[in-house]
């Protein structure tokens, strides 16, 4: 009876220890020095050379000849710093919206923008996303890919991460694509809520501003 039950508790201690080590899986932790972006992806995943001056990360999936690949685009943008953050849904229907990613799909071939969402969110911050199919030609091979795309410009910086596989197997990875689509994050640039509005100098004749001069302690410009 005592090496039977020493079995079973052998056993049932290896199953849970199986069973446990199948459970987990192991991850990578990646952060973009310059940026202090940061995103998590399977351990399995590849990083390959970059493609573009702007293109931080590319990691590519294990897989079936279905080539899933997620980018990282990294460009300095200081063209909205001076609003507020209140002015971020704003600033994120100008910048980056439809306009945005009919310019960006114009690298590549033959694309078709399937849908634009505004009022999405990347990291800490505000974004656009698209679907997207569009023709990448290597040579003489034509691949047929199909894309996810977050777009979002954050304090002096303007963010984009696509992931893409090939037309017919977009589906198996969609799920994946958003797990490490939604691990990023960036590195915090400014709270996000002002303190007040930015007058227009330009339009009104006086802007007065406490000042320890004048008999009612402000100065006027």
């Amino acid at each position: 009876m005592t090496r039977l039950f020493l079995f079973f508790a052998l056993f049932t201690l290896a199953v849970t220890v199986a069973v446990s080590n199948a459970a987990k899986a192991d991850y990578f932790l990646w952060k973009e020095a310059k940026s202090g972006l940061t995103m998590t992806f399977p351990d399995t995943w590849v990083r390959q050379t970059h493609r573009n001056p702007d293109e931080v990360l590319r990691i590519v999936a294990p897989s079936n000849g279905d080539d899933p690949v997620c980018t990282v685009k990294i460009t300095d943008d200081n063209r909205y710093t001076i609003f507020p953050a209140d002015y971020g849904d704003a600033v994120q229907r100008t910048a980056v919206s439809i306009p945005f990613w009919k310019s960006y799909m114009g690298h590549y071939d033959d694309y078709t923008i399937d849908r634009v969402f505004d009022g999405a969110g990347l990291g800490r911050w505000l974004a656009s996303y698209a679907f997207a199919s569009y023709d990448l030609h290597d040579g003489t091979v034509t691949q047929q890919r199909r894309a996810i795309m977050f777009a979002s410009l954050y304090h002096d910086k303007l963010y984009v991460v696509e992931c893409s596989s090939l037309n017919h197997a977009y589906e198996r990875w969609n799920a994946n694509f958003r797990s490490v689509i939604k691990s990023i994050d960036f590195k915090k640039m400014h709270h996000e809520h002002s303190t007040g509005n930015y007058a227009n100098f330009l339009g009104e004749v006086e802007q007065y501003f406490w000042a320890q001069t004048g008999p009612e302690g402000t100065t006027a410009y």
